[in-house]
């Protein structure tokens, strides 16, 4: 071969080792940059690659049962697991969702910003390092009636976080709720079949008794009828609870009202009767010579009761001449 021709493929070998020195030289680990600081460079933008995900995790502690009516805590827990191929996890967002219950989140959390509506509270924006958690205090209000509430966190529920595992991002914690202690107050009411208008009286006499677990104070009867006639407001009252009674002026002595002085217990009664003169067959409200009594306890609703259902009794009887 001519000395000028191998010169050329001498120096056409030598190029090729130098491409092929570039290709399988890659950059030293060190030279890397590091995205997991709070202030990344531009080149960690965008998904992070596959072997360096988070990993969020949520779990709800709180109580496994309580009294309906009162309000409940729980603690949500969002997590990041370390592991080899970790990463932090940003603008997070957390769903707590309660079945049957109303929830209210706590207090706010540096980096976060909460709300609720409903039985739903949503917490977003915040960032969980690498082997951190943060813990998110919510309140429920629990329903007045036994029940079960269950309270859900979820997060990262639109999926917007690429992670190593999708199927750890919710907990749950069910809560046993009881009914709550309350009385309940029960009337019901005897009276004559027939009285005889104008010149004779009858006696309705209404008892109160609490049938609930818990006492009643503030009882408060009304005894109305669908005439005027002639009432003895100092009616007699007997049992476990004093009455005050007295007949408005304006009502033309169709109703009495009687204020309890004490605490009715759970089990106790107390009872008032009432002496009145009905009026001639004509003069009463409806048909004529129907006279109707209805005795009402707690009727303006200031007991808080177990049943409002059965709180008032009525009497119907033949008013005669």
């Amino acid at each position: 071969m001519p000395r000028r021709a191998r010169r050329l493929v001498a120096a056409l070998a030598g190029s090729a080792l130098v491409l092929l020195s570039l290709t399988v030289t890659a950059s030293p680990a060190s030279a890397r940059p590091n995205c997991d600081v709070p202030n990344p460079p531009p080149i960690c933008e965008g998904p992070d690659p596959v072997d360096k995900l988070p990993d969020l995790t949520a779990s709800v502690s709180g109580p496994s049962g309580a009294v309906g009516g009162s309000t409940a805590s729980y603690v949500i827990r969002v997590a990041n697991p370390s592991a080899t191929n970790a990463a932090i996890a940003r603008n997070v967002t957390v769903r707590v969702a309660t079945s049957g219950g109303a929830a209210v989140t706590g207090a706010a959390l540096s980096g976060w910003s909460c709300g609720a509506s409903g039985g739903v509270a949503t917490c977003s924006g915040g960032s969980v390092a690498i082997g951190g958690s943060a813990s998110i205090p919510v309140t429920v209000q629990l329903p007045s009636a036994a029940a079960g509430v269950t309270v859900t966190a979820t997060a990262d529920p639109g999926n917007t976080v690429a992670e190593r595992n999708e199927g750890n991002n919710t907990g749950s914690q069910t809560t046993a709720v009881s009914a709550p202690s309350l009385p309940d107050l029960r009337l019901t009411m005897a009276g004559p079949s027939s009285v005889r208008g104008v010149y004779a009286s009858g006696v309705w006499t209404m008892t109160v008794t609490n049938i609930g677990s818990a006492p009643a104070s503030v009882v408060n009867v009304r005894w109305l009828t669908n005439w005027g006639g002639s009432v003895n407001a100092n009616a007699v009252k007997s049992g476990a609870i004093g009455f005050s009674c007295t007949v408005p002026p304006e009502y033309v002595q169709q109703i009495v009202y009687c204020y309890g002085n004490a605490t009715l217990q759970p089990g106790a009664s107390a009872t008032i009767a009432i002496t009145a003169v009905p009026p001639a067959p004509g003069n009463v409200y409806g048909p004529a010579g129907v006279s109707t009594v209805t005795g009402t306890v707690d009727y303006g609703l200031q007991v808080s009761e177990a049943d409002e259902s059965n709180n008032a009794a009525t009497v119907v009887s033949t008013i005669t001449t």
